[in-house]
């Protein structure tokens, strides 16, 4: 597997793909290291594509974009929320020394602090509080995950997830009362409970912060659980049904949290990943259909009018997850 990863990452490159497939495929599937000149090229490049500018145009003078966590169907943006800028400028492949990121950074840390107030509206329940901490620490892990002001919620998230798994495995009696007693909030089949993927960024965002007893015992639940990751909402045991791309986006978006989070994941992941091999075509290459409704990843491309630019953007996003996948198996 691993020496197809790289003939394919090296046929795609032949093919002059678009600037944002060229810079992931050099620093994310072949690795090439800080410094390399075609990496750096590439990087250069990427300010000139067309997802680039749109997300630069569309962030606000303070760093956000407009609402946080719930779209606000009034406003017409493509970016439809500061949680969705935030993850297409990491899908873009920027990282924490980019300004859109430092700017939307600084802009999270004053909200946390007050300084900001928090855009969306208010529910009107004894979970709001937690959850605006909860969308915002998420957040911020994303770009710094070893920001100090993380510390306090990291701290919490993991007594709540001991406190869940104190007998070995998840029991929701357990965790209800992890929330009475550190948080006041009623959690029970809310998005507060601890599959939700705001939780898991968290969680994983140092790692070693979970114990290997711990992380595996959070993991075998995960993949049990029949609605999957909270927010994405596809089951981890099985293969995604093909019938609509946004299945296949949400189920390889889970996976990529795994992979990102938990270096145990790999234990788990040996099914999706043979079937995920499976699904290439003649050429040795992925295209899992039209681009989903949930933008947040698609397109890496300027645009899908070519069959072959969406090819290049599934099998360099899928390249990426292979390359974690052998990667982890191979420190393991």
């Amino acid at each position: 597997m691993e020496k197809t990863i790289t003939e394919v990452a090296a046929e795609i490159l032949r093919q002059d793909p678009s600037e944002v497939v060229r810079f992931r495929l050099l620093r994310d599937v072949l690795n090439r290291p800080p410094g390399d000149p075609a990496l750096q090229l590439a990087e250069d490049q990427i300010v000139d594509c067309q997802v680039m500018r749109r997300l630069t145009a569309e962030q606000w003078s303070d760093g956000g974009w407009g609402a946080f966590h719930s779209r606000d169907s009034r406003r017409k943006q493509k970016i439809p929320t500061t949680e969705m800028g935030v993850e297409r400028a990491l899908n873009l492949g920027l990282d924490s020394t980019h300004p859109i990121l430092h700017r939307v950074e600084e802009y999270l840390r004053e909200v946390m602090l007050g300084g900001l107030p928090f855009p969306d509206r208010p529910e009107v329940n004894d979970r709001w509080p937690t959850g605006v901490r909860l969308f915002l620490a998420s957040t911020l892990s994303l770009i710094h995950p070893r920001d100090p002001m993380l510390d306090a919620d990291r701290q919490l998230w993991l007594e709540i997830a001991r406190r869940t798994f104190q007998a070995g495995e998840y029991r929701p009696e357990d965790e209800i009362q992890a929330h009475a007693t550190l948080t006041g909030a009623t959690v029970k089949d809310s998005y507060l409970v601890l599959n939700g993927k705001y939780q898991l960024n968290i969680l994983g965002s140092i790692p070693g912060s979970l114990s290997t007893d711990l992380e595996h015992q959070l993991l075998a639940w995960l993949w049990g659980v029949p609605g999957g990751i909270g927010y994405l909402t596809m089951p981890l045991d099985r293969p995604p049904p093909l019938e609509k791309s946004g299945y296949v986006d949400r189920w390889l978006a889970s996976l990529e949290l795994l992979a990102r989070l938990f270096p145990s994941w790999v234990e788990f992941a040996s099914t999706s990943i043979d079937w995920l091999w499976n699904q290439r075509n003649e050429q040795g290459y992925w295209d899992l259909g039209s681009r989903p409704a949930r933008m947040a990843y698609f397109p890496l491309s300027d645009n899908w009018r070519r069959k072959r630019d969406r090819r290049f953007d599934w099998t360099t996003r899928i390249l990426m997850l292979l390359r974690k996948y052998v990667d982890g198996i191979n420190d393991s």
